[in-house]
C-alpha cells in the first residue's frame, strides 16, 4: 500500500568516515573513476521520476553513478530474496516500511546514530526502525509519506442515482451505495486479491473499526491472536466485500496492480481503495478520469464510534537502505542521504504527485488537484498503519484466505486459524499467543 540538506556535508570526506564508522562498517569504493552503485527497487512514483533522480543525483555525484534495478513490485520479493540468502547484488535495497522491512533486517547496515541527522528534516521515519521507534536501530531511509484512501467515479455515483458530493460514509450506507451501482451495470469496489496488497490497502481500514493503537501493537508484536474476536470481526467484514458481491468477479485470480487499479481507471468501477503516493495515487485516477471527477474519502466506518474510525491509515514509503555486503556502503550513504534531501522531496512532487516527507519542499510546488486537497485534510489525522505490522506470512495467508473465501472454499473460522498459523511461523514475531 509512501517515498537534502545533508548533501554538501556528506560529500565532505570527514563527515563520510564518521557516518561509515556510526554504521559499522567500512568501504572498498574505487578512488580511480566513478562507483557504479546497484539499487533494486520496484520504481515507486513511476519511471520518469526514477530517471530524473538519477539525473540528478549523478550531476550532484560526479563520482557514483547509478544502475537501477527495477522489478515489478508483485515480482519484487521473488528477485530479492535470492540476493538476501546469497548475501550478494544490489549495493541499495527497498522494502516497504514496518515489517516486511524489519524482517529482512538482516540484509541491511544499520544507520546507527547518524539516522537522526540523515532524517532530521522528514517529517517521520519511525517506519525505517525496530518497533516503530527512532531511539531503536534505523535500517534505510523513507522520502515518501504514504496511506490507504478510498477513490471514487463521481459519474459512477450520479449514473447509480446517488450524491456524488456525498459519498458512503457507513458500512451500511456502502452497501447499498453498492447495491445502487451493480443495478446500474458497473462494479462496485474495484479489487484484486493476488499479492500483498491486501494486507496493505485493504485490511488496515477494516482493522480501524476494531483495533485499538495497542492492538495494532499487539499485531506488530504478534501478541494479538487471531483468533481473538476482534481480528476475527475483521476478517469477516472483509469477507463481506466479495461475498456479497461488491467487487468484480476475478478478484481472485488478479492483483490490485495494475489490474484492479485498471478496472477503476476505465471508468468501470465506482471504488477503489488504493494509496496517496506512487503509480497508483490521485495523479493516474485524475488523468484517467478526470480530476473533476475524481473523489477521495475515507473508507466506510463500520462502527463510527470506534477510536480510529475517523483516522487515517498513515506510514512512510518505500526505504532505501545500504545492504550490508555491499563493498560500496560510502556511495550508498551518500544515495539514501540524498534520498531524504529537500531535492529528492521536490522531484517526488513534480513527477510522481506524491505526498513529501521532507518539510522543506516549496509549499508551492504542491498539486492544485481537488483530490489532492482532500488527501491533506484526511492525512491530518494519523494513526498506526495496521497492514505493515504484518508479517510475510501473514500476508501471504490474509491474501490467500480472502481468495478461498470469496471462491467459497474456506469459512472465516478456518481462515482465522490459518492466520494464527501463519502468525506462529512469522520469525521475527513473539511466540506468547
Amino acid at each position: 500500500m509512501f517515498r537534502r540538506r545533508l548533501t554538501g556535508v556528506l560529500a565532505a570526506g570527514v563527515a563520510t568516515a564518521a557516518l561509515l564508522a556510526a554504521c559499522g562498517g567500512g568501504s572498498d569504493d574505487a578512488a580511480d573513476g566513478p562507483v557504479t552503485l546497484k539499487v533494486l527497487t520496484w520504481e515507486p512514483g513511476g519511471t520518469e521520476y526514477w530517471q530524473q533522480v538519477k539525473t540528478a543525483f549523478e550531476a550532484s555525484h560526479q563520482d557514483i553513478k547509478l544502475d537501477l534495478q527495477s522489478v515489478p513490485f508483485d515480482k519484487y520479493p521473488e528477485v530479492q530474496g535470492p540476493y538476501i540468502t546469497s548475501q550478494s547484488g544490489p549495493d541499495v535495497m527497498a522494502n516497504n516500511a514496518g515489517l516486511e522491512l524489519f524482517d529482512r533486517r538482516g540484509a541491511y547496515t544499520p544507520l546507527g546514530d547518524k539516522a537522526a541527522e540523515i532524517n532530521k528534516d522528514l517529517v517521520t521515519y519511525s517506519g525505517a526502525c525496530e518497533e516503530f521507534d527512532t531511539s531503536k536501530p534505523c535500517y534505510g531511509v523513507p522520502f515518501s509519506y504514504q496511506g490507504n484512501v478510498l477513490y471514487y467515479n463521481k459519474d459512477v455515483l450520479t449514473a447509480a442515482g446517488l450524491d456524488a458530493e456525498n459519498p458512503p460514509a457507513t458500512w451500511d450506507e456502502f452497501g447499498a451505495a453498492c447495491d445502487a451501482v451493480k443495478k446500474a451495470g458497473k462494479t462496485c469496489l474495484a479489487l484484486g486479491l493476488s499479492g500483498t496488497f491486501p494486507a496493505y490497502w485493504d485490511f488496515p481500514e477494516i482493522a480501524r473499526n476494531y483495533l485499538t493503537e495497542d492492538d495494532i501493537r499487539g499485531v506488530l508484536n504478534g501478541t494479538l491472536s487471531w483468533k481473538d474476536p476482534k481480528l476475527v470481526q475483521v476478517l469477516e467484514k472483509l469477507a463481506e466485500i466479495t461475498t456479497k458481491g461488491w467487487a468484480n468477479k476475478n478478484a481472485p485470480s488478479i492483483t490490485m496492480l495494475p489490474d484492479g487499479a485498471d478496472i477503476f481507471q476505465r471508468g468501470d468501477a465506482a471504488f477503489a481503495g488504493t494509496i496517496i503516493s506512487d503509480a497508483v495515487n490521485w495523479e493516474a485516477f485524475g488523468k484517467a478520469l478526470g480530476d473533476d471527477k475524481l473523489g477521495v474519502t475515507r473508507w466506510p466506518a463500520i462502527n463510527p464510534s470506534a477510536p480510529l474510525a475517523g483516522k487515517f491509515s498513515g506510514i512512510e514509503g518505500a526505504v532505501y537502505g545500504v545492504t550490508k555486503w555491499s563493498e560500496k556502503k560510502d556511495a550508498g550513504l551518500k544515495f539514501i542521504t540524498w534520498l531524504a534531501g529537500k531535492e529528492n522531496g521536490e522531484l517526488w512532487v513534480k513527477y510522481a504527485k506524491g505526498q513529501p516527507l521532507n518539510k522543506n519542499v516549496d509549499p508551492a510546488l504542491l498539486p492544485s488537484s481537488p483530490a489532492f486537497k482532500k488527501i491533506q485534510e484526511l492525512i491530518a489525522e494519523p494513526t498506526l498503519h495496521a497492514g505493515v505490522m504484518l508479517s510475510g506470512p501473514e500476508a501471504d495467508a490474509l491474501a490467500r484466505g480472502w481468495q478461498q473465501i470469496t471462491l467459497g472454499q474456506l469459512t472465516v473460522d478456518k481462515w482465522a486459524e490459518q492466520m494464527q498459523q501463519a502468525l506462529e511461523r512469522s520469525p521475527t514475531k513473539k511466540q506468547g499467543n
